[in-house]
């Protein structure tokens, strides 16, 4: 027994609606230990992502779950952490602050990532940027970072971290976005592979995307045109979010003011960015 608790390995179980008030117990009380994130926004998360009717819907859902995991403690079985998943994702996986270190976050993932493993594309674990311990607790499993992107909670815009297994990242090494060993993102090297669109929409107008680019801090920028003929230059597409709300400032700085990507004079264009 340490602190009253009994260190043998936690029970993992799918979740039941009895449940449900722990975990957003759980999930609040990580979010502000763990994550630095502000009142307003573990609020919100917790708000949208971890209300009654949201855990029940997962419950309801065969192609989610929501795990559970239980220790033992002098008045019974306890509830310490759950884990969240579908179609192969791994999306949310929190452990009470006060039960960390018994074993709990490795129960639930090797759990979830057994039960995930049915994905055509293979098992992936995101979490977001703020929480700043989430890299080393999935390497502990040989997953390796593999992508950053936006996500959107209520009105609040995120980023997260995307997790895959190591063996996995090699062998799909040329067909998907890495990350270098100093941490910044290398998209694909071909158009193609970044599923770019031929035309979208700017301003209540369509352009088209061309083939020249530049870099970016966070991706490239592809140049558009307002003919399809390519003769007129309109502006530019923002590779690492979809987005043609890029400006141009006097020093010739272009940024996205959608995701922050941001491309600096003394930026080399380079084909990794198309």
């Amino acid at each position: 027994m340490e602190g009253g608790l009994n260190v043998a390995d936690p029970t993992v179980r799918t979740a039941e609606t009895d449940d449900l008030g722990r975990v957003r117990e759980i999930a609040e009380s990580s979010l502000t230990s763990s994550y630095a994130l502000s009142p307003n926004d573990i609020e919100t998360i917790v708000e949208i992502e971890f209300d009654a009717d949201a855990l029940a819907e997962r419950l309801d859902d065969d192609d989610e779950s929501l795990l559970v995991a239980e220790i033992e403690d002098e008045d019974g079985d306890l509830l310490a952490g759950f884990a969240t998943y579908g179609g192969g994702l791994i999306d949310w996986l929190h452990v009470d602050p006060e039960r960390q270190g018994l074993g709990v976050g490795t129960a639930l993932f090797e759990h979830a990532r057994e039960k995930a493993d049915g994905s055509d594309d293979g098992v992936r674990a995101v979490s977001l940027t703020e929480n700043t311990s989430s890299g080393r607790f999935f390497e502990r499993f040989d997953f390796e970072r593999v992508d950053e992107r936006e996500t959107e909670i209520g009105k609040r815009e995120l980023r997260e971290y995307v997790f895959a297994p190591a063996d996995a990242v090699t062998e799909t090494e040329d067909e998907s976005e890495r990350v270098s060993d100093a941490g910044e993102s290398v998209v694909p090297t071909e158009r193609d592979d970044l599923n770019l669109p031929d035309e979208t929409e700017a301003d209540g107008r369509t352009v088209y995307l061309g083939d020249e680019a530049i870099a970016g801090s966070e991706g490239g920028f592809v140049v558009t045109f307002a003919d399809e003929a390519g003769t007129e230059e309109y502006g530019y597409f923002c590779v690492n979010c979809d987005s043609t709300d890029v400006s141009v400032g006097s020093m010739d700085q272009v940024k996205c003011g959608n995701c922050g990507n941001t491309h600096k004079p003394e930026q080399e264009y380079d084909g990794s960015y198309l």
